[in-house]
């Protein structure tokens, strides 16, 4: 396939892959600085299993609240915004993109459960290292694979493939896309963030979080994603499409600025943390 026809092909997935509508309706409330709390209590309620969702997942032991939150609004207050679009964005595609079964290859409940622990890890990181406003990277890590699930379920059979050849040749799948798309997950998944409105720093994390060094821009942010997603494969949560634990790149390694006993205190915490955290799943 030439450089043009994958070019097209990469821009037919972007097309095809939709946000939910109240999904994205609260995402763009949540970063308007004139919404209240009322219009996105509207904006969620809109979709009753979304609703429910969201109570389920506030009420769980991730966020252990010690009093029933039995309405979306008081949710909202007590959570605050950020962690609310968390909880919609989460639900939200995971929910659309339940529909298809699993390859032997690339199995969609541990590439979520692998998605999960990479969100719990990023914001344990970013409260370690002193980022403002950590809860921003629970959904960095979790959608840094965003282009992972969008290419299984628009170029199913291709992908299937691709995760086979990553893991009988113990490759990252990363390698094994670019080898034969010509483009890769990080591609598809910035595409499509964009075409969603994400907030500029999601769009960075999943462009570079193999490679935060590319963006210097964004080199901090996805360093955290960088190092959380070569963590949550150490500790073997879940698993992204491959059985490989990429090397961790120097540059964002010396600017997390993490000793031997800060690392093996996050490492516990994530563990402890992504026990509590199954109601996103």
């Amino acid at each position: 396939m030439d450089r043009k026809k994958l070019k097209e092909k990469l821009l037919k997935i972007g097309d095809l892959a939709t946000l939910p509508v109240v999904a994205y309706n609260v995402m763009q409330l949540t970063q308007n600085p004139k919404a209240s709390a009322m219009d996105v209590g509207k904006a969620i309620s809109q979709d009753p299993a979304l609703t429910s969702k969201v109570l389920k997942i506030a009420n769980s032991a991730f966020y252990g609240f010690p009093r029933k939150i039995s309405t979306i609004n008081n949710a909202i207050v007590i959570l605050g915004f950020s962690n609310i679009r968390n909880i919609v964005l989460s639900a939200g595609i995971i929910d659309a993109h339940k529909g298809r079964k699993s390859s032997q290859y690339f199995d969609r409940t541990d590439f979520w459960k692998h998605s999960l622990a990479c969100g719990i890890a990023s914001k344990i990181i970013a409260s370690t290292v002193g980022l403002k406003n950590s809860e921003e990277a629970f959904i960095w890590g979790l959608l840094h694979d965003l282009g992972k699930i969008v290419m299984d379920t628009y170029i199913h059979e291709e992908f299937s493939q691709i995760a086979q050849h990553a893991k009988l040749k113990g490759i990252l799948i990363v390698d094994a896309e670019q080898k034969y798309l010509g483009f890769d997950h990080t591609d598809v998944g910035s595409l499509v963030a964009k075409k969603w409105n994400m907030p500029p720093a999601l769009i960075k994390v999943i462009r570079y979080h193999h490679n935060p060094v590319l963006d210097y821009n964004s080199l901090r942010i996805s360093s955290i994603v960088h190092l959380a997603d070569i963590l949550c494969r150490t500790l073997k949560l879940g698993c992204g499409g491959d059985n490989e634990i990429p090397i961790i790149n120097e540059i964002s390694w010396d600017l997390m600025n993490l000793n031997k006993q800060m690392l093996e205190q996050i490492s516990f915490k994530i563990e402890e943390d992504y026990e509590s955290a199954t109601a996103f799943l």
